[in-house]
C-alpha cells in the first residue's frame, strides 16, 4: 500500500504542522506526520462536533472551504438569527468539490454518475418525477464515430466468446493488427502483425506520426458539436416530412454524451425517443403514433448521419481553405432499445452511458487541467502523438477566429459538454441537486420540507480555501465516511432480504 502523502495528494497542509521524529517511516501505510496529525484531532474535545461538521464532504478528496456568515430570516424579512463560520470547527464549512471526473475525485464522481444514471433511466424507462411510463415509445441507441485521420494501431475482435462480458477487459482472441501495407513516403512501413491486448500502449498510436493528420483531428474534435447539431436538425427535418406523409404527429428528445477514443478523437452514444404530441397539451408525454416503426425511425438516423457534412471555417495553416466535417465512413452502430430482438437491456444501456460522464482524455494517458504558455512546451512533445495533438491545437488556435483550441488544448479541440439532453427528455440534474439537498436538511424526512422557510435563509459565504487542512483529517474523514456507506449498504442489504422473505412467505401454495 502506498504511503499517505501518495494516497492523498490533494490534502496539501494549510497550517504549520508537528515535527515528527526520526522516525519518518510507515506504520500500516500511514507516515508519522499523518499519524500525529490524526491524533491531534481526535485529541481535540470538539473532535465528535468537527466529525459531524464534515459530513457532507467527508468523502471528497479536496472539499471546498467556505468562510462567512448564515443570516435567518422571519416571514415578515426580520433577522432572527445570524451564524458566523468564525465559531464553527475550523471556521469554515466544508462543502464537496463536484468534481465529475473520477481520477480526480472519486466520490464526488460517483455522485454525479449516479445522477446521470437515474436522469438516463427516467428518460428511457419513465414512471417518475411526473414522467409517465415509456415503455410503448420507440427509442434507439446509437454510436457515431469519426472519420480516420491515419492508419492507427487497432484491436479487432471479429467473434466474441459466449462469456464474454466487458470489451474493455477482453480476452478473446483478436486479429492481427494490420498485416498488410506498403511503405509510406517517410519510410515507415505501414504493417503491423501483432495480436494486441486490451491494455498494450500502443494501441491508437499512428503508425507513421508524420502522415497522420492532426491537424484535421483536432478541428474535427472542435466542430464535432456543431456537426450534431446539423444533424439532429437534418433528422426531424426527415422524420417531420415522414410524419406529414403519414399523417401524424410526432417528434424527438434525446440524450447523448461522448466519449474519448484511444487515437485522441471523440465518438458520440446517445439516445433517441421517439413521443406523440397531444394538440390540447403540447408539453405532455405521449406513446408516438403506431405508423411509424423502429425501423423507420433507424433509417431516417442513418440517411442523416451519412448526409450531413460540411466546410469549416478557413485557416491560413490550411492554405486558406477549411476542413470536410462529417462521420466516419464505417457505418452508424444502431440498437433497438425495447424491442423484443434487443441483445441489450435498459439497465446495461443506462450503466454503460452513465459510467462515461466520470471519464475524460485518461484513456489516451493525458491527464491535464489547463495548457498555457508556460506548459504547453512541456507537454507538446513532438515524437508522441499526444504531444503532436496538443502542439496543432496550440499552433492552430493562435488564429483569433480558433481561440478555443488552445483554451480547450487538454481535451485535444474538443469544449462540449460531458452530457447534453433535449428539453423534455428527463429531469434535470438540478432537480436531483435539489432532492438530494432536501433529503439531507432534513435528516431523510423529506415531507417536512418547506420551501417557503428556506428562502428565509441568506447564505454569504465566500471561498476561503481548497482541500483539507491537514493530511490527518482527510484520513479521519474519509474513514468515516466509508464506514458510513459500509452500514448503508449493510442495512441495504437486510432490508432486502426482509423483503424477499415477506414477497415469499406471501405467495399462495401451488394448489
Amino acid at each position: 500500500m502506498n504511503t499517505a502523502d501518495e494516497y492523498w495528494p490533494w490534502a496539501a497542509p494549510t497550517k504549520p504542522l508537528p515535527t515528527p521524529g526520526v522516525n519518518d517511516g510507515t506504520v500500516h501505510g500511514h507516515t508519522a506526520r499523518t499519524r500525529a496529525t490524526a491524533l491531534d484531532r481526535v485529541a481535540t474535545d470538539d473532535y465528535p462536533e468537527w466529525l459531524h461538521h464534515v459530513r457532507g464532504a467527508s468523502a471528497c478528496r479536496r472539499p471546498i472551504r467556505l468562510a462567512g456568515q448564515i443570516h435567518v430570516n422571519d416571514r415578515t424579512g426580520q433577522r432572527v438569527a445570524t451564524y458566523d463560520t468564525a465559531d464553527m470547527p475550523d471556521g469554515a464549512i466544508y462543502t464537496p468539490c463536484g468534481n465529475r471526473r473520477a481520477n480526480v475525485c472519486p466520490s464526488c464522481a460517483e455522485v454525479y454518475r449516479r445522477d446521470m444514471y437515474h436522469l438516463i433511466k427516467a428518460g428511457l424507462q419513465g414512471d417518475r418525477w411526473g414522467i409517465p411510463p415509456l415503455s410503448e415509445h420507440i427509442a434507439v441507441f446509437l454510436t457515431a464515430t469519426a472519420p480516420s485521420f491515419g492508419p492507427v494501431h487497432h484491436r479487432a475482435v471479429k467473434v466474441h466468446a459466449a462469456d464474454c462480458r466487458r470489451k474493455d477487459r477482453c480476452t478473446c482472441r483478436p486479429a492481427r493488427c494490420r498485416p498488410f501495407g506498403r511503405a509510406c513516403p517517410h519510410g515507415v512501413v505501414m504493417r503491423c502483425t501483432d495480436r494486441h491486448t486490451t491494455t498494450d500502449n500502443c494501441l491508437g498510436q499512428p503508425l507513421c506520426l508524420d502522415c497522420y493528420d492532426h491537424p484535421a483531428q483536432v478541428v474535427w474534435n472542435h466542430e464535432a458539436p456543431e456537426l450534431w447539431r446539423r444533424t439532429i436538425q437534418q433528422a426531424d427535418r426527415l422524420l417531420q416530412r415522414l410524419a406529414r406523409r403519414l399523417g401524424v404527429d410526432v417528434r424527438r428528445k434525446y440524450l447523448k454524451v461522448y466519449e474519448f477514443q484511444v487515437r485522441g478523437v471523440i465518438h458520440y452514444h446517445a439516445l433517441i425517443r421517439l413521443d406523440g404530441i397531444n394538440p390540447d397539451c403540447p408539453d405532455a408525454i405521449t406513446p408516438p403514433p403506431t405508423q411509424i416503426t423502429r425501423r423507420m425511425l433507424a433509417d431516417i438516423l442513418k440517411a442523416a448521419f451519412a448526409s450531413t457534412a460540411y466546410t469549416s471555417a478557413p485557416h491560413p495553416a490550411n492554405n486558406g481553405h477549411g476542413w470536410r466535417i462529417a462521420w466516419g465512413d464505417k457505418g452508424l452502430d444502431i440498437q433497438h432499445v425495447n424491442a423484443p430482438s434487443s441483445k441489450l437491456t435498459e439497465s446495461q444501456i443506462v450503466g454503460y452511458i452513465a459510467k462515461y460522464v466520470t471519464k475524460s482524455t485518461e484513456v489516451t494517458g493525458l491527464d491535464l487541467r489547463r495548457i498555457d504558455e508556460i506548459t504547453v512546451d512541456l507537454h507538446a512533445d513532438p515524437t508522441t502523438h499526444v504531444g503532436r495533438l496538443i502542439r496543432a491545437c496550440w499552433d492552430l488556435g493562435a488564429h483569433p477566429d480558433w481561440w478555443r483550441l488552445r483554451r480547450y488544448a487538454h481535451q485535444y479541440g474538443y469544449g462540449g459538454h460531458i452530457a447534453t439532453k433535449s428539453r423534455g427528455f428527463s429531469a434535470t440534474l438540478g432537480h436531483l441537486r435539489h432532492q438530494r439537498t432536501i433529503w439531507r436538511r432534513t435528516e431523510g424526512h423529506p415531507h417536512t420540507w418547506d420551501d417557503d422557510q428556506a428562502d428565509l435563509v441568506i447564505y454569504q459565504l465566500g471561498y476561503e480555501a481548497t482541500g483539507w487542512i491537514t493530511t490527518g483529517d482527510a484520513l479521519l474523514a474519509n474513514t468515516a465516511a466509508a464506514l458510513a456507506r459500509s452500514r448503508a449498504d449493510t442495512l441495504h442489504d437486510v432490508l432486502q432480504d426482509e423483503h424477499a422473505q415477506r414477497t415469499t412467505s406471501a405467495a399462495p401454495l401451488a394448489a
